[in-house]
């Protein structure tokens, strides 16, 4: 055993505990700053459109975000199985915490927006490896599902505090606020990784560990040119800019899987999207992500722009929905090893989430906010169920040399 090689011993931690804890204390700022910036970000965008005066570009600012975002998680997810993940999140830190600043910056919505793409890229690189550093260090799935609860409790303590925060950052002092913020935190989690995550790196055949760079240029074209395409069909139809989009994602996509059928190194194993349980998974992710980002983007602009409330009060409603989402995971997490079909959990937290959101369809701003907190407490644990699920079942199914591109996929 090296220090930069991951060892085989699957029944153990590959550190002694107190170091263990160490560099789980710098993943789980990691994992704070990533989902800080996710729900504190919502509340605080219509006061950026407000001062920017660009609401034309309002969705821009998270779709710029996950475009960069969507096409760099898998791509380094990539990366990090073969070359470790470490120097990448280091990277990652350091690039969304700059971009953060510029965010708080802006004095244009298009500023804004190109800033917001930077941080998206920087977001997607500590997406793809935080998850996989938990498999990487904790070879044991039981002593990982420990971790990955360590992990989650950050990650919703995060959630949490988010929205509330971000709301009182704009009615009390400024939404330019909401992106400073970041920047402390990004400086003592690169000091945590930097001094206590070790260097682990899976031992590889000569000449294996080479990027398929032509697979990874067709991912970023294909995904960039679908997301792009959803953003512009519904608003402008069949038009000189769609068309040429679709065309795009369709030769990416063909292009993608043509070449990753061949490579011998993919970035994207087309045997994971073919693998029907891992399919299954995917396919889950994309529903589960779509209501997610669609609860914590517009519920917010619906309250302040829709009902008038205060910035400090919308997020304060939205917080359930957070809340929600660490206690659905933190639940999973403690019976998800005591049953017998583990998937039933999955049927569970889909089926809440699915009430939750028909109950949102039907209510107005006439009826007590108590009916609202209860409608968004109750999504959020539906979603808290699944996600988690997702990456224990991904993690479980693929080989540990592919752990990087099957949670990025994710």
């Amino acid at each position: 055993m090296t220090a930069d090689t991951a060892p085989h011993d699957q029944n153990r931690q590959l550190l002694p505990f107190r170091e263990s804890l160490l560099a789980m204390l710098g993943v789980a700022l990691v994992a704070m700053l990533v989902a800080l910036d996710q729900t504190i970000v919502g509340t605080a965008l219509p006061g950026s459109v407000t001062e920017l005066k660009g609401f034309d570009l309002y969705a821009w600012v998270a779709t710029s975000y996950m475009l960069a975002s969507v096409v760099t998680i898998p791509i380094f997810g990539r990366l990090g199985d073969l070359f470790g993940r470490k120097p990448l999140m280091l990277a990652a830190i350091v690039l969304f915490t700059v971009a953060s600043l510029l965010c708080g910056m802006a004095d244009s919505m298009l500023y804004l927006v190109v800033a917001r793409g930077v941080q998206g890229i920087g977001g997607g690189i500590m997406i793809g490896t935080v998850f996989a550093t938990v498999a990487d260090l904790f070879p044991d799935p039981r002593l990982r599902l420990r971790w990955q609860v360590f992990i989650s409790s950050a990650f919703g303590a995060a959630n949490i505090i988010g929205p509330a925060l971000g709301g009182f950052m704009t009615q009390y002092g400024n939404w330019r606020l909401v992106f400073f913020v970041n920047v402390p935190i990004g400086i003592v989690s690169l000091l945590f990784v930097y001094r206590f995550l070790p260097h682990l790196r899976h031992l590889r055949q000569p000449g294996l560990a080479r990027l398929d760079w032509l697979g990874a240029c067709a991912l970023a074209v294909t995904f960039g040119a679908v997301l792009l395409l959803i953003e512009f069909l519904p608003k402008e139809g069949i038009t000189e800019l769609t068309v040429p989009l679709g065309l795009v994602a369709a030769i990416g996509g063909l292009t993608l899987w043509i070449r990753e059928k061949r490579a011998a190194n993919p970035i994207m194993p087309v045997d994971m999207l073919i693998d029907r349980k891992l399919a299954a998974l995917f396919v889950m992710s994309v529903l589960g992500g779509f209501a997610m980002f669609s609860l914590l983007f517009d519920v917010p602009l619906l309250f302040q722009g829709g009902f008038g409330m205060s910035p400090a009060h919308s997020g304060m409603l939205i917080t359930p929905l957070v809340v929600g989402t660490t206690v659905g995971s933190t639940i999973n997490n403690r019976i998800v090893t005591r049953v017998k079909r583990a998937n039933i959990t999955m049927y569970a937290g889909f089926g809440l989430f699915t009430i939750a959101c028909l109950c949102v369809i039907a209510i107005t701003s006439k009826m007590p906010h108590l009916v609202w907190v209860m409608c968004m407490g109750t999504s959020g644990i539906g979603l808290g169920l699944v996600a988690s699920n997702l990456t224990i079942f991904s993690q479980q199914i693929v080989a540990r040399g592919h752990l990087g591109a099957a949670t990025a996929l994710l």
